[in-house]
């Protein structure tokens, strides 16, 4: 199972959080995907109040 590197940044473009997401069966999925896991991860989390969530965004880091 691929997995990548996915940071979180706040409205402010602040770092909140960093996931390592493995998507099943994804071969080759796009970064969009492993960014919305991203997401998800991060209001599971409770990264930041539940009223921020929606400014959140997430960018899959570059692989080496």
């Amino acid at each position: 199972m691929p997995e990548r590197v996915v940071d979180v940044f706040d409205g402010k473009g602040a770092l909140v959080a960093s996931y390592t997401v493995i998507l099943a069966g994804s071969g080759d999925a796009p970064d969009q995907a492993y960014e919305a896991e991203a997401l998800r991860m991060a209001a599971f989390d409770a990264a930041v109040p539940a009223d921020r969530l929606a400014e959140l965004k997430a960018k899959v880091r570059p692989r080496p």
